[in-house]
């Protein structure tokens, strides 16, 4: 195993775990992590076709995108809200795409997924169910990277998988996963609503700003 597939994978199942089942407790930390993590795939997976980290002009780019999104998602509660609900419901798009027999890279793949992320980012920010939008959210990226990175480690997808869809790369691996990874995104929004039943409504968004932390502190 490489030095380069252990560290992703690593990378992977922590950020997913925590992201998993704290999501909505820690959001702004997270979020941060997730939008760096998720602007590099999708960067490289557009800009190299599907081959991972084929030049170093495309892990540049991509690292540039990464670190702008982590920027964006830690200082902006709606860039957060939207780069999480976006790229959950682009990965989410595609996978399913895959589970009906069309490539990670195909056209209709695509548009799924650009329809899934539009739909996930103006739901969370157009309805009065943040938090619950949050959960669900967080514990679907979360799961979906925690497989991911099982995956990875035990070397059953390339990181070539994860360039265009985490979710695509789970359901392409075996059903068997992919109903692990459908179980441990149930099993995140249970143990995150459970732990956050005092958190007020606006915990996530108060992350993001001082004084409307401490009118929900009080």
């Amino acid at each position: 195993m490489s030095f380069r597939l252990l560290a992703v994978g690593i990378l992977a199942l922590v950020i997913g775990t925590a992201l998993c089942f704290a999501g909505y407790r820690a959001f702004r930390a997270l979020i941060a992590i997730w939008g760096f993590f998720a602007g590099f795939l999708l960067t490289v997976g557009v800009y190299s076709g599907g081959h991972f980290l084929v030049s170093i002009g495309g892990l540049a780019i991509a690292f540039v995108v990464g670190l702008l999104l982590a920027a964006l998602a830690y200082y902006l509660y709606v860039a957060a809200v939207v780069i999480l609900s976006a790229s959950v419901g682009f990965w989410v798009g595609t996978g399913l795409m895959m589970a009906l027999g069309y490539g990670n890279h195909s056209t209709p793949a695509l548009i799924a997924g650009l329809i899934c992320a539009i739909a996930m980012a103006v739901l969370t920010l157009a309805l009065d169910l943040t938090k619950f939008l949050i959960v669900i959210s967080t514990s679907l990226g979360g799961a979906s990277s925690i497989i991911a990175g099982i995956l990875l480690l035990l070397g059953k997808i390339p990181l070539e998988a994860l360039s265009f869809g985490i979710v695509g790369a789970i359901i392409s691996s075996s059903q068997l996963w992919g109903l692990v990874w459908l179980v441990l995104t149930i099993a995140g929004i249970i143990v995150q609503l459970s732990n956050t039943r005092r958190y007020a409504h606006g915990h996530a968004r108060a992350q993001f700003d001082k004084s409307e932390r401490k009118q929900i502190k009080s």
